[in-house]
């Protein structure tokens, strides 16, 4: 395989082919290929640019320093729960609405059960597997029984079903 140019300007060189294509029903021609074809390489355009302000900051580390200022942090716990009586009251309890009841990120959460965000992001979609030792740490951290806890899995999983019907 060739590598591709950096330059978005370059093109390859013309070919010529020669397949019959089928135009209309029952009609044959010959094609060529005439046209100037770019070659791109989409990674180069994918990647951070280098020459972002110096005071620039990423969404999560403007809310960790968010969450560390007292009345911001309250703000946020705060609309956290009303986010959540506002657009997944008709959920009924689910470790999503479980845990912004508490006013906690996905990451607040993963800090209190040991684990990682994406991890705890995994088990809101209803597509991990959780292990018995993870089902007791959320429910002694969401303050929740066991009967409650499996619930609200089921729920999810019902959501997340449903979720995936109407994308398709």
């Amino acid at each position: 395989m060739t590598p591709a140019t950096k330059s978005p300007d370059a093109s390859s060189v013309r070919t010529r082919a020669y397949e019959t294509v089928v135009t209309a029903p029952g009609v044959a021609a010959d094609a060529t290929s005439v046209s100037n074809c770019v070659v791109f390489k989409f990674e180069d355009h994918a990647n951070l640019r280098e020459d972002a302000p110096a005071r620039h900051k990423s969404i999560r580390e403007l809310v960790e320093n968010w969450n560390t200022n007292e009345p911001r942090g309250a703000a946020l716990q705060q609309a956290r729960k009303w986010f959540t009586d506002a657009f997944h009251s008709e959920d009924g309890d689910t470790v999503r609405t479980l845990r912004l009841q508490n006013g906690w990120s996905q990451t607040q959460l993963a800090a209190r059960l040991g684990t990682s965000q994406p991890h705890v992001a995994r088990i809101e979609r209803g597509t991990e597997n959780l292990a018995i030792e993870t089902c007791r740490r959320l429910c002694s951290v969401l303050s929740v029984d066991m009967n409650t806890l499996d619930e609200a899995l089921r729920r999810q999983e019902v959501l997340a079903r449903a979720k995936a019907k109407d994308r398709q």
